[in-house]
C-alpha cells in the first residue's frame, strides 16, 4: 500500500527554500530537560559547513566512532554527490551551546543503492542511510552508543529523538510513535517530524532498554485522513549493505 500523496526529505539545508510546519501534537512532543538530556547524549547534530551549503540533522552513535544518519544528509542537494568529509562535524549531546564532543568525519559511507533525488519515493527512502567514522572515538562515558534491532512488531511503542527546525538547540523527544505499516525496509509512523529531523533515530524501548529501529528520512500525508506521516529506514535491513560498503 502507498500511504502518502507526498515525500519530503527533512535535511534542513540552509541555502533552500523553508517550508511551513504543521500543526503538532504537543502532548507527545516535548523539548528534554538538562537531566532528562543526560542518557540521550549519543544523539547529536550532524552539522555540513561548505562553502556553498550548509545544513543540520541527527545522527546517533552506534560505536564510540561511528555515526548513523540519513544517507541525504550528508549528500549534496546540488551535485547529488557525498559531501567533503572535512566540511561535516558530529556534535554530540549539544544542548543549548554545550556539548559533550565535537568530532570531524574522517570518512563517510553511503548506502551503495541510494540515489538522490529531490521528491523520494519508497525506494529511495528505503537505502537513506549513511555511516560517518569519526576522526576520534567519543567515550562511552561521555556519549553512550546504542544498538540496533529489528521492530518487534505493530504493537511495540517507539519514540522518536530529534533536533528540529524549530528546537535546533535541545533534542526533542516523542512517545507513542505507532507503527502504521511497513513497506520492504520502509517503516510508515505517525510521529510529527519537520525540518532537521532527518537521520533521527527511532527507539524500541521494548525490554527497557532503547534500541535504534529506524532512521527518520521523510515526511508525508496519508491520503485517508490527511494526517502527517514519518517515513524511516530500517537500520537492521539497511545498515549490512552500508557496513560491506566500508573500507
Amino acid at each position: 500500500m502507498r500511504w502518502a500523496v507526498f515525500f519530503v526529505a527533512l535535511a534542513i539545508l540552509l541555502t533552500g527554500l523553508a517550508r511551513p510546519v504543521e500543526a503538532v501534537d504537543l502532548e507527545r512532543r516535548r523539548m528534554l530537560t538538562g537531566p532528562e538530556h543526560v542518557p540521550w547524549r549519543g544523539v547529536g547534530r550532524v552539522n555540513v559547513a561548505g562553502y556553498r551549503e550548509s545544513g543540520m540533522c541527527t545522527g546517533t552513535l552506534i560505536a564510540e566512532d561511528l555515526v548513523i544518519t540519513a544517507a541525504h544528509c550528508v549528500v549534496s542537494a546540488v551535485s547529488g554527490a557525498p559531501q567533503p568529509v572535512h566540511d561535516v562535524h558530529f556534535v554530540a549531546g549539544w544542548r543549548r551551546g554545550q556539548k559533550v564532543a565535537n568530532r570531524r568525519a574522517a570518512e563517510i559511507t553511503i548506502h551503495p543503492g541510494y540515489v538522490y533525488g529531490p521528491n523520494p519515493g519508497f525506494e529511495q527512502i528505503g537505502t537513506d542511510l549513511a555511516v560517518i567514522r569519526l576522526e576520534s572515538p567519543i567515550a562511552a562515558q561521555d556519549a553512550p552508543s546504542f544498538e540496533v534491532a529489528p521492530p518487534r512488531d505493530a504493537e511495540d511503542a517507539l519514540t522518536l529523538i530529534s533536533y528540529r527546525r524549530d528546537r535546533p538547540h535541545a533534542l526533542t523527544r516523542q512517545d507513542g510513535c505507532a507503527l502504521k505499516g511497513a513497506d520492504g525496509p520502509v517503516l510508515v509512523l505517525d510521529c510529527d517530524v519537520t525540518f532537521g529531523a532527518s537521520g533521527s533515530p527511532v527507539f524500541s524501548n521494548a525490554d527497557g532498554v532503547p534500541r535504534i529501529v529506524a532512521v527518520i528520512s521523510a515526511k508525508g500525508v496519508d491520503r485517508a485522513t490527511r494526517r502527517p506521516l514519518a517515513f524511516a529506514v530500517r537500520v537492521d535491513r539497511a545498515m549490512p549493505e552500508v557496513l560491506a560498503a566500508m573500507r
